[in-house]
């Protein structure tokens, strides 16, 4: 991992488009309670954080002391709380497709959410059943640096790499740690197709997918068929 402030995340500042970036540890992943005791394991990834979070959000530790970039605690309050957001709302789905064959999940899962989008079939799960999804699977993303009070989700300046080969041994390292049976890539464009082959060795022969962002503004995006399941059966995953 490249060095950083370990109280404020601070990194050295960096270039982009020629204008200088101050950027920050954006914080640790998120990880469910229960991740690994269902199969298949899922590690979904993003392409960034999208915002300053914690700084925005006056996020706090357990202690009550401000918090710069996500500790475990906070990542995993945050993810779980923030359910109904479009990027979190597809991320769970994505997990219920692939869980539903499991006994703890067969009845959550519905054939009529297909034809829905996430938002709206995850609002037909309470919110007890929510977190029970969240909570069997790992999130994390493949840039872990945000510019300094980055306001909001828009832009792309967080989703490039500062060192190459440093970033991408960091996330090969987690990925390692994870030992997931799928990886979900959301909307990552800036690794190449013999990086996702280190990422499937890392993790021990896993299927790898690259999924659409959630927040998709292409129309029907978002519905469940067109967003998850049909390019998931694109690329090979095999139903069970």
């Amino acid at each position: 991992m490249m060095g950083f402030d370990k109280v404020t995340g601070l990194l050295s500042s960096v270039t982009h488009r020629g204008k200088t970036i101050t950027k920050r540890f954006s914080g640790m992943p998120f990880i469910g309670d229960n991740y690994g005791e269902y199969s298949p394991k899922i590690l979904i990834v993003g392409s960034d954080i999208g915002s300053d979070e914690c700084v925005r959000n006056n996020t706090k530790d357990v202690n009550g002391t401000p918090l710069y970039y996500h500790d475990f605690h906070s990542k995993r309050e945050y993810c779980v709380n923030v359910a109904y957001k479009a990027h979190l709302a597809g991320t769970y789905m994505t997990a219920l497709y692939l869980l539903r064959n499991c006994d703890e999940f067969k009845a959550m899962w519905q054939e009529s959410m297909c034809e829905k989008t996430a938002h709206w079939a995850l609002k037909m799960l309470s919110a007890s059943q929510i977190a029970e999804i969240a909570h069997t699977i790992a999130l994390t993303n493949l840039h872990k640096f945000v510019a300094v009070d980055r306001p909001d989700k828009s832009g792309d300046q967080d989703r490039n790499w500062i060192d190459h080969d440093k970033e991408l041994a960091t996330f090969v390292e987690e990925v390692k740690c994870f030992a997931p049976d799928i990886v979900i890539l959301q909307a990552i464009n800036s690794i190449s197709n013999e990086e996702i082959e280190v990422i499937k060795q890392a993790a021990g022969g896993a299927s790898v997918y690259k999924l659409t962002h959630p927040s998709t503004r292409k129309r029907g995006g978002r519905i469940i068929q067109n967003l998850i399941i049909n390019p998931l059966r694109e690329q090979g995953h095999k139903e069970k």
